[in-house]
């Protein structure tokens, strides 16, 4: 028997990578946030449908959008004779590098787990959600995915993937800044060939150091630390011309005392972590807007915080 029949599970954008942290990293941001409903029918199918601001651009095939592999999945795995179906409220911006797809995989994974009782793991949470990022980018990359449903920083890891959330300090600002350019079709893949597929090793070296002072920096809580790990020597140098005028707004950010900078996931936003006890980000803000606008780039800044991971609004 299904204990449920209805389940609505809000999940917040991300950003991911945060530097060195290649496809392992991910930080939930309190922004804008994905709500999936998920409804129980007698029909063995699984149907999709999308409200809300950015419902035009989200498809609504079920092997496209990131919300269907994970729910064929799991109805597969229930050995259950009924189909869902799905509304995907679509308030995250797609393309701007906040885990968009991520975002919805993860509600509409959260919701269908709840709403079945399979009682899964998080490590199979954030799994069965990555089938939603091959979906809708060629790739199942757990970074966005495992922040969107487990809240905080993340560390995704291994084969088969395995999770760890960290909880973040209370005094970082996240400042995220989109610049207003033509965003290409299948942007993700895009930026996803532009990383070799060989690295040298002392670029590899240069990444493991990084990636831990990145990780030991949220343990500690220690803001500065987990900046000085946000130098990326194996995708950000590939990626660079996705963003014009990157280098130079990372240098005037760090500048205005920005603890890190990094490109957003795939870009094209950027995102700069700021001690908000010490400096304001809003002022860090202004000042990478400003840098944007030198190289004819118009853009758009907002400040926001750590967020937690999906949950449940409604269950009947």
């Amino acid at each position: 028997m299904v204990p449920h029949k209805v389940t609505t599970v809000k999940a917040y954008c991300s950003t991911a990578n945060l530097g060195a942290g290649f496809d392992a990293f991910g930080l939930a941001l309190n922004e804008y946030a994905d709500r999936v409903q998920v409804r129980t029918t007698k029909l063995r199918t699984v149907k999709i449908k999308a409200l809300g601001p950015y419902s035009r651009e989200l498809p609504t095939t079920t092997s496209k959008n990131s919300a269907g592999p994970p729910a064929q999945a799991l109805l597969e795995k229930s050995g259950l004779n009924i189909g869902v179906e799905i509304t995907v409220e679509k308030n995250i911006p797609p393309g701007l590098g906040l885990g968009s797809s991520g975002a919805t995989a993860a509600a509409c994974t959260k919701a269908m787990n709840h709403l079945l009782k399979l009682d899964l793991s998080n490590d199979q949470l954030v799994r069965t959600a990555s089938l939603g990022e091959a979906a809708a980018s060629g790739s199942a990359h757990t970074d966005n995915v495992a922040a969107s449903l487990l809240g905080g920083f993340v560390i995704t890891y291994g084969k088969p993937v395995r999770t760890v959330s960290v909880k973040p300090p209370v005094k970082l600002s996240v400042v995220v800044v989109s610049p207003k350019t033509r965003i290409p079709k299948n942007k993700t893949g895009l930026a996803r060939k532009l990383v070799p597929r060989k690295i040298e090793t002392m670029n590899a070296v240069l990444n493991v150091g990084r990636a831990s002072a990145i990780a030991l920096g949220f343990a500690r809580g220690d803001i500065d630390l987990i900046g000085s790990g946000m130098e990326d020597a194996i995708a950000e140098p590939h990626r660079e011309s996705l963003v014009p005028g990157y280098r130079a707004l990372k240098i005037a950010a760090l500048a205005a005392q920005a603890s890190g900078v990094s490109i957003s996931g795939a870009g094209p936003s950027v995102v700069a972590f700021v001690d908000k006890t010490k400096h304001d980000p809003k002022k860090i803000g202004n000042v990478m807007v400003k840098e944007f606008s030198r190289n004819k780039v118009e853009s758009t800044f907002f400040v926001t915080n750590p967020a937690g991971g999906a949950r449940i609004i409604r269950s009947e």
